[in-house]
């Protein structure tokens, strides 16, 4: 029987560093006319949406649905300025373990904090988008658990079957949070936000440096 297996996309799948959100800084900058619009805000495991309201509050701005979607057409701009550029780099082994899964009976997906659009840019810059039919992403939710459960929501309806396990694969606390929210099991990578201490703190069922690790559970 086959598993469900979601990743997360930075610090999992996309090298988390100073570079990986210059894209969607840029778009802050221009669209709110500011120098640093990012300054002391983490972006680590949230929404976009949810990024982009926080920002605005600190210019004492409002959130709209107009300045969403004004704002979304200044993002894409930025995305299409930096496809070509390294901003975005594949993370540890990610490339080789998704490309291996896509040829088994498993069922791939995302669970996200990024817009699909920003998900799209991303992994199609490293060869993966490919492999991911589905996910939950940042228009799905403001917070990680509704794009969760609206993840699993699509998945199911796509797959239309049962699965053995669901797991779920990310850098994150939050990420291993979201697994126990959803019933999943979680393997914690520890190449982003959180250090591998804090990680082994929340007891995931499996720690990893590099997907190889992993490989024997899947193929």
């Amino acid at each position: 029987m086959a598993n469900l297996i979601f990743f997360d996309i930075n610090g999992t799948i996309i090298k988390r560093d100073d570079r990986t959100d210059i894209p969607y800084q840029k778009a802050i900058n221009t669209f709110l006319k500011v120098e640093d619009g990012m300054n002391g805000v983490n972006t680590s495991a949230r929404s976009d949406k949810d990024v982009f309201i926080e920002v605005l509050g600190k210019y004492n701005q409002n959130f709209t649905n107009e300045k969403w979607d004004d704002f979304l057409k200044v993002y894409e701009e930025q995305l299409e300025t930096f496809k070509f550029t390294d901003v975005w780099r594949e993370n540890a082994d990610a490339k080789s373990i998704i490309s291996k899964l896509s040829k088994t009976n498993h069922k791939l997906a995302l669970i996200t904090g990024e817009l699909s659009l920003g998900a799209r840019y991303k992994l199609e810059k490293i060869g993966v988008w490919k492999y991911f039919p589905i996910g939950g992403f940042g228009e799905d939710g403001l917070k990680r658990f509704d794009i969760a459960e609206t993840a699993l929501n699509k998945t199911k309806k796509l797959y239309d079957c049962n699965f053995e396990n669901i797991f779920i694969i990310g850098d994150t606390i939050l990420d291993i949070k979201t697994a126990r929210h959803l019933g999943a099991k979680v393997i914690s990578i520890a190449t982003g936000s959180n250090t591998k201490e804090e990680l082994v703190a929340e007891k995931p069922d499996y720690i990893i440096n590099e997907f190889a690790e992993i490989e024997h559970l899947f193929l």
